[in-house]
Order: structure tokens, then sequence, then C-alpha cells
């Protein structure tokens, strides 16, 4: 019966092992950056990147119908995500925060319960883990930053396409 339990013992300690390795597995941003844009795309999102909103740089700023929506990617320092989200959603009507699907825990999810702001994981798919809040007052109005987005990407002319 000892050896079982060795053995059990090892081979939990080899799994919590390789789980620690894995979430310390650095991803840049910026693969986020298509996985969202894809998924953007298929939600009819119209969308821009490094957007800039009284001088503070948005990662994605979007308009889905008559709402704003502005998304923050994070692959480390997920608090400052939470910091840049939660400023976001002063002007935009929902804010999301994304991450790497292996950097969500309980302790993340239960967090975001308290907060204004929404929760992406980003893997192979989008999966939304907490839907942000709408803020009842922004700072920008909703008017300027439709006009950012669609400014941008009426501006975003492929390098291959004909004008």
């Amino acid at each position: 019966m000892a050896d079982i339990e060795h053995v059990e013992r090892e081979y939990t300690e080899r799994w919590v092992e390789s789980e620690e390795q894995h979430r310390n597995q650095y991803i840049p941003e910026k693969y986020q950056l298509g996985i969202l844009a894809d998924y953007l795309r298929s939600e009819d999102i119209t969308f821009t990147t490094e957007a800039r909103v009284f001088s503070y740089p948005i990662d994605i700023l979007g308009i889905d119908g008559d709402e704003t929506v502005a998304i923050e990617m994070k692959a480390r320092n997920i608090g400052r995500g939470i910091e840049q989200a939660r400023r976001d959603a002063d002007v935009v009507d929902y804010s999301y925060l994304a991450v790497w699907e292996h950097s969500i825990s309980t302790e993340l999810e239960e967090r975001f319960e308290e907060l204004s702001i929404g929760l992406l994981s980003v893997d192979e798919d989008i999966e939304v883990i907490a839907e942000a809040e709408s803020v009842a007052q922004q700072l920008c109005r909703k008017e300027n930053i439709v006009k950012k987005v669609l400014d941008d990407v009426r501006d975003d002319c492929s390098v291959q396409s004909t004008q």
C-alpha cells in the first residue's frame, strides 16, 4: 500500500510542477490579438487596435451596434491589466481584460465577480468568463469613440488593395 501512495504522491508532485511550468510560460500579448480579432469579426464588432482616448492607450477599441467596447490584453501583470481595463470603463460602455486561459484561476474569477469589467479567456478560442457591466456615465462622448474607430478602420487600407 505504501508503494501506491508513493507513486500517487510522486505523480501529483510532477503534475503540480508541470502545471507551474505551464503557468509560468510566457506567451506575448501580440499573439492574443489575432485570436481576439477573429472573435470580434465573428461577432460583427468593428474595431481598431492601439487606439488612444485622452492620451490613454487602449489595446482594442470597438463598436458593437450602438455600444462601445474596450479590451486590454495581458500576458503578465494581470493586476496592471485590471487597472487599465477599469480606466477604460470610464470611456466606453463595456471594458474587458483578455488573458491567456492558463492564467485564469478560481481566485481571479472570484475577483471579477466584484468588478464592473469583464474577463476574456484566450486560447484557441475566446471564452467570456465574466461579463462586463456598463458604467452609467462615460467621460468621453460615445460619438467620439465611434468616430475614432470608424476613422481608423477606413484609413487602414491593405497594402495589397488598390484604392
